[in-house]
C-alpha cells in the first residue's frame, strides 16, 4: 500500500490509520468534513473488496461514514433534495 490517495489500503487497519491521518483539524468547516466522510466511506468500500476477512466490518464502517457525511450535509441544507 502506498500513501497517496489513489492506492486502496489491502486491510481494514491500514485503511483506519491512513484515514486518521487525512482527518481535517476539528475546527475545520462542516463542508471539508462532509468530503472526508464521503472519501472515508469510498476508502472503506474498495477495502473490503480486497481485506475479504474484514469485509463486512469495511461495509459497516463505509455505511457508517456516508450517513456522517448525509448528517452533516442536511445541517448545512435542511430543505435539502427532500423537499
Amino acid at each position: 500500500m502506498k500513501r497517496g490517495l489513489s492506492v486502496v489500503p489491502s486491510t481494514l487497519a491500514e485503511a483506519h490509520e491512513v484515514l486518521w491521518r487525512q482527518r481535517p483539524v476539528g475546527y475545520a468547516d462542516p463542508e471539508k468534513w462532509a468530503a472526508y466522510h464521503r472519501h472515508c466511506a469510498e476508502v472503506y468500500a474498495q477495502t473490503a473488496k480486497v481485506d475479504l476477512r474484514h469485509q463486512h466490518e469495511a461495509i459497516q464502517c463505509a455505511g457508517l461514514e456516508m450517513r456522517k457525511a448525509r448528517d452533516i450535509e442536511h445541517q448545512l441544507n435542511p430543505g435539502g433534495d427532500d423537499e
